[in-house]
């Protein structure tokens, strides 16, 4: 993982987020411009890693439900963090 993903792994860590939940604080703690394609990038190369799971929400039953990544837009996704990306966290921030 690099940097930035590990940072974008750290926002997953407490709750269930999306791109449009994280990008602001990302933007403001790394003090430069972060644009919601590449969080969005971020978070679907941390799904395909294991380390999130891929959730869109589900109009009709109103919850959240897990999805296969590709038939969504990263933007319409919501990610939760898996037993294996919080151990991947552990390892990667001391």
């Amino acid at each position: 993982m690099n940097p930035f993903e590990i940072d974008v792994l750290g926002r997953v860590t407490d709750d269930v987020e999306a791109v449009h939940t994280i990008r602001d604080d990302l933007e403001r703690d790394l003090d430069r411009p972060v644009s919601d394609r590449e969080v969005g990038a971020a978070l679907v190369r941390l799904a395909a890693a294991g380390y999130l799971a891929t959730l869109a929400y589900d109009e009709t039953q109103q919850h959240l439900r897990p999805v296969d990544p590709g038939h969504f837009a990263s933007e319409d996704l919501w990610f939760e963090i898996t037993p294996e990306g919080r151990i991947e966290y552990a390892r990667c921030v001391p």
